[in-house]
């Protein structure tokens, strides 16, 4: 059973140099000896650990070669993407960073359509009250789980399941990613007034609007993300 925790330890630890970009695809990875020392494991536990990486779509292994990062983001599996939702990277890869952004936009724009349409009085008053939460928090990471919320209870409102489940599975790698933008450049102010203008188009029932309020929202914290990357 100890082993078995480290191999998945190891293979966790691998995935977040690959999603961080520390290893891009294409390159070759350092030899098992090399790879053994640096994480301080056994050269067997790495030899396997490699094996599970290569049956996840991680790493390629080519006889007589060695291992190369293969090229995940083009074919990768439903592995892949269960290991991205639980990825606690500091810093994803910037382009893999930019597709999750991508899909948080596309996911909650639609569900903003739709809470439009189809959000109760009161669940609209829910995320008002949220709402309310994030502008009278007096330290910017206190926002962090008002936030979170939500943006989920928005899928939620949308009545569209498998929005609401896509947003959980990927729940706690958007938590990490809102907790850097509080982190880096709160601006409480902006943020809560984006999201009380979200409450009003829902409340409006003006499904285009509640869209590109999302969006905004979304972006908000996007921009300031972005620093890590390009400072």
């Amino acid at each position: 059973m100890k082993q078995e925790g480290l191999k998945k330890s190891f293979v966790h630890a691998m995935q977040q140099k690959i999603f961080s970009g520390e290893y891009q695809i294409g390159q070759q990875l350092p030899p098992e000896r090399e790879l053994a020392q640096e994480l301080g494991v056994s050269r067997s536990l790495v030899n396997t650990g490699i094996l599970e990486l290569s049956n996840q779509g991680f790493i390629r292994i080519i006889p007589r070669q060695g291992s190369i990062i293969a090229d995940y983001k083009k074919n990768g599996t439903l592995q892949v993407l269960s290991a991205l939702m639980n990825c606690d990277s500091f810093r994803l890869d910037y382009p893999l960073f930019c597709n999750l952004v991508d899909l948080r936009v596309l996911i909650e724009s639609e569900c903003a359509r739709l809470a439009s349409l189809h959000a109760t009085a009161d669940e609209i008053e829910t995320l008002r009250v949220l709402s309310q939460c994030v502008k009278n928090v007096s330290v910017p990471l206190d926002a962090v789980d008002p936030l979170v919320k939500f943006h989920y209870l928005l899928t939620q409102y949308s009545g569209n399941a498998v929005y609401a489940m896509t947003f959980k599975s990927f729940e706690g790698t958007i938590s990490r990613l809102i907790r850097q933008h509080l982190t880096l450049a709160p601006d409480i102010p902006k943020s809560a007034k984006l999201h009380e203008s979200l409450v009003r188009s829902l409340e409006a029932h003006d499904a285009e609007a509640s869209a590109q309020n999302v969006r905004l929202c979304i972006l908000h914290g996007t921009t300031a993300l972005k620093k890590l990357y390009h400072g």
